[in-house]
């Protein structure tokens, strides 16, 4: 026969003038399972708070000197993760509705009802759960990054890795300020009876989740080294398909995607998958830069909401796919060409064009946007580094920086690393027309 073990006591500081409503909510409290202390005034309770916080603060709104209010602000200012409920009469709901706006978790109406009470403390209970459960969740994901950190710098190849620390800590800030958002509408939900919240809320999370599985999954593939099958085969074959797969999410965001083909068809040796793999998340990374700039024109006085067009014209041949005449106001452009690169004269994993002098073949890729280009914290950043003699890119921009709010530069990391695993690199640079990025892949074919 299981036992249940009874609750651990809830630290908690009543706070009242009144001398004789302390005595009876303390002794109630008590028998709801809470550690009471009292105190008969705000400033007198705001001591005891920064001597020893308790989890909860129950207070009434009107008191001589520091009342309830000033209390509410002070203890949220200083200690914001201390439950505050107060007491109010039946004539100072707008003083309730303004506790809440400070921070409040709940408010309850003299005389107290034991019931209200305790359903009030219980909804305490769980918000501190769900805060705990958060605060874990985000030590798990900063030790799981600390590690995957810490093995990436003993990597040779991404000996860079150290440079996006800020950005991997600011993408698990959003994710945790994302599942506390998540949080606040489930409770919503639950306090009102509202099932719409809690589909709400429930999406927010499993958004949430996904994201952090993504960001998992790409930092466990940079500490592995790809796996390559060179083959013959069309090397524009990757381009056409990451147009093809991703012309219904471009449409949806009302971007033009045109493709426009010169590299093939005669066959090369190449990885067509790794290449397809880099192409796919440049494009992907393209169309965010619309998405994330909240459905409006890219350009200055570009159109709020532009007509969608997806075009695919090629190069060689001249033919032109897709239906009506290209909307230019939010563009994506992938383009494919035959260059020549030096061979490496180095070491394994030197960027092409460092070093060598012998001609080979190699294909260029360029995925061009005029979308809102980087933030003018990335500029800096890897201005920055250049003038430190950091690994930035020619044009000045960081290796590893994301043009995306609140990107953390893990996917082009990531795409950096197999661009020199199949002998290549990632450039990234501002486009050469107006607005936007300009990210250039080169891959060395045999």
């Amino acid at each position: 026969m299981s036992v249940s073990l009874p609750l651990p006591l809830l630290p908690l500081l009543l706070v009242d003038d009144e001398e004789g409503i302390r005595t009876v909510l303390a002794l109630l409290l008590a028998d709801m399972g809470c550690a009471v202390r009292t105190a008969e005034s705000g400033a007198e309770a705001l001591a005891m708070v920064r001597a020893d916080p308790p989890a909860v603060v129950l207070t009434d709104v009107r008191m001589p000197g520091m009342d309830g209010m000033d209390l509410l602000r002070a203890v949220k200012a200083e200690f914001p993760a201390v439950e505050v409920l107060v007491l109010t009469g039946h004539g100072d709901m707008e003083l309730a509705v303004s506790s809440l706006r400070f921070g409040a978790g709940d408010f309850l109406t003299k005389p107290v009802a034991p019931e209200a009470l305790e359903v009030a403390l219980d909804r305490a209970r769980q918000r501190m759960a769900l805060r705990e459960a958060l605060r874990r969740h985000t030590e798990e994901l900063e030790q799981l990054v600390a590690q995957r950190t810490r093995q990436l710098l003993h990597a040779e190849r991404l000996a860079a890795v150290g440079e996006t620390a800020a950005g991997l800590a600011h993408a698990i800030k959003n994710v945790a300020g994302g599942l506390e958002g998540a949080m606040f509408v489930l409770e919503k939900g639950l306090e009102l009876d509202r099932r719409d919240y809690l589909e709400q809320g429930w999406r927010m999370v499993r958004d949430d989740v996904a994201r952090v599985r993504d960001l998992a999954m790409r930092l466990l593939d940079m500490g592995r080294a790809a796996e390559l099958a060179p083959r013959p085969c069309d090397p524009d074959a990757p381009l056409r398909d990451v147009v093809r797969l991703l012309t219904a999410r471009a449409a949806a965001a009302g971007v033009t995607l045109t493709v426009q083909a010169g590299a093939g068809p005669e066959p090369v040796m190449l990885d067509p998958d790794a290449v397809h793999r880099c192409l796919m998340d440049l494009a992907v990374n393209a169309i965010e830069a619309f998405e994330d700039d909240g459905g409006t024109g890219a350009l200055a006085g570009g159109p709020a909401s532009a007509p969608t067009t997806v075009a695919a014209r090629m190069d060689a041949g001249g033919a032109e796919a897709g239906g009506g005449d290209p909307d230019e106001s939010r563009r994506v452009v992938l383009r494919s060409r035959r260059v020549a690169l030096p061979e490496p004269a180095g070491a394994e994993g030197t960027p092409v064009g460092e070093l060598g002098s012998v001609s080979a073949t190699g294909i260029e890729y360029v995925v061009e946007d005029n979308g809102p280009g980087f933030p003018e914290q990335a500029r800096q950043s890897g201005q920055a580094g250049q003038e430190q003699g950091r690994n930035a890119a020619p044009d000045g921009f960081a290796a590893f920086v994301s043009a995306k709010p609140g990107g953390s530069g893990v996917g082009l990391m990531a795409t950096r690393k197999l661009a020199r695993e199949m002998g290549g690199e990632l450039e990234l640079g501002p486009a050469l027309q107006g607005h936007g990025v300009r990210a250039v892949l080169r891959v060395r074919a045999g």
